[in-house]
């Protein structure tokens, strides 16, 4: 079966895509944890075009199961009892590491979400103390626009 064949090179073909998006995910814990914008914006336009790959293959994934089922119920373990022997070893090996590869990556897409909100609740609270400083001061300007003497924010002593 031809459409058997295609599909098993369809799914490799994302299954590579998302292990290469699993280890960009891993890069972005180190570099969030850094604090490295913009190593964290090349990241995710590389992200942005493995993304946009993984679409035009999920579409032709979509073509060639219509063409093998057209009323559209078929699933993975189906598709393997009606392809070949070799096929059907082929898209259980896929769907194996697929499954581990996703649940990877979903786990470390957790931790690079929550280390985001941590910087984001730090920043938060650091522009909240900035501020509340030069509100208690009456504001980093004097009489006449002239600028004040600089607030020390940090206690040198600490």
């Amino acid at each position: 079966m031809a459409d058997g064949h295609m599909l098993v090179e369809v799914l490799r073909g994302e299954t590579e895509i998302y292990r290469v998006l699993l280890d960009l995910a891993i890069k972005k814990t180190d570099i969030i944890i850094a604090g490295q914008i913009k190593e964290l914006d090349e990241i995710l336009q590389m992200e942005k075009q493995l993304i946009k790959h993984l679409m035009d293959l999920e579409e032709q994934r979509e073509e060639i199961l219509g063409n093998i089922d057209k009323q559209g119920r078929m699933t993975l373990n189906d598709l393997m009892e009606i392809v070949s022997l070799e096929e059907a070893e082929n898209l259980k090996s896929i769907k194996h590491n697929l499954s581990l590869i996703l649940e990877e990556l979903e786990e470390r897409n957790k931790l690079n979400t929550a280390l985001i909100e941590q910087a984001l609740e730090y920043v938060n609270y650091s522009i909240n103390v900035i501020s509340t400083v030069l509100e208690s001061d009456g504001g980093i300007y004097g009489d006449k626009g002239s600028i004040k003497k600089p607030l020390n924010l940090i206690d040198k002593k600490a």
